[in-house]
């Protein structure tokens, strides 16, 4: 690695320090407290919620991917305990900064009554209990991974507030505040990563193996699977925005397919290009799945 790649770092970290300096944000102040109750006077019953459920839905999925950060961050220090000083305190910065993000949905949702607080409860303490394992055997693979999940988690945000502004214009103000944090780190993760593809582009290899094998933090939730067609279908997000506002932007903005590269890495890079053309098949089909659906509707 050359000495601009420590500097490039440094520059990345030095500027995310600035930006976030104007958009701090406490969540007590964008909680609707007024519609707190106590439950032992007022149990929970179904159908006290504000919101769709699917879009509740949606929210409590955020919630239970954002608990899994005192994992991200062990599997973090770890990978980067002998990374530039820069990402080191990145990684710091990024969990105070991400640490009150499921704090502000899980209350939301406690506040306004969309869903069981007792399930959700027993399900959040399940989650973290499993655990997470951060996917990656370097800073360099973990940090391809957390680009892909920051601007995955952005979108998401973006596109879950577009659909719940109508039911509750609180909502839409915390999730957008939020995406507010996850485009600052995607920011920085992206730059990272571009800083060493252009030190040395046969790290392209590397972000080919990953970008078929990414899944969210939350993947090992329970009813994943169900929790994501639901995101898709009701929460304006899934396979189609997955590979049009997250994989292809970033693949463009690397300049993934732009870098001469040795034929080992070549070779790779066409593996990648084939599974762009099957996610490509399958989100026309998730579209027109929606279409149809829309037109029964």
């Amino acid at each position: 690695m050359t000495s601009g790649v420590p500097q490039a770092l440094d520059q990345l970290y030095h500027r995310h320090l600035t930006l976030t300096e104007h958009t701090d944000w406490a969540y007590h102040r964008l909680l609707p407290w007024d519609r707190g109750r106590d439950f032992g006077q007022a149990p929970w019953e179904p159908g006290q919620g504000t919101l769709p459920p699917d879009v509740a839905l949606a929210v409590e999925t955020a919630m239970l991917t954002e608990v899994n950060l005192p994992w991200f961050t062990a599997g973090l220090v770890r990978l980067m305990h002998n990374a530039p000083d820069a990402l080191r305190q990145f990684v710091h910065t990024w969990t105070a900064e991400e640490d009150r993000h499921a704090r502000v949905l899980e209350t939301y949702l406690v506040l306004s009554r969309n869903g069981d607080p007792d399930a959700r409860c027993r399900l959040v303490h399940g989650v973290v209990r499993e655990g997470w394992v951060v996917p990656g055997d370097s800073p360099f693979a973990v940090m391809v991974y957390t680009t892909l999940q920051e601007l995955a988690t952005r979108v998401f945000y973006l596109n879950l507030a577009q659909v719940a502004r109508e039911a509750d214009p609180v909502l839409d103000r915390i999730l957008k505040t939020i995406a507010k944090d996850e485009t600052l780190h995607f920011a920085f993760y992206r730059g990272a990563v571009g800083a060493y593809l252009d030190d040395d582009p046969e790290k392209i290899g590397t972000v080919c193996d990953i970008v078929p094998l990414f899944t969210m933090p939350g993947a090992g939730m329970p009813d994943f699977g169900h929790r994501m067609r639901s995101a898709s279908d009701h929460g304006g997000y899934g396979l189609p925005e997955f590979l049009r506002q997250v994989i292809r932007p970033l693949l463009r903005d690397w300049g993934l397919f732009d870098h001469q590269v040795s034929s080992a890495v070549e070779a790779r890079r066409q593996a990648l290009a084939e599974y762009l053309v099957r996610l490509e098949r399958a989100a026309g089909r998730v579209e027109a799945r929606r279409l149809s659906r829309a037109e029964r509707i």
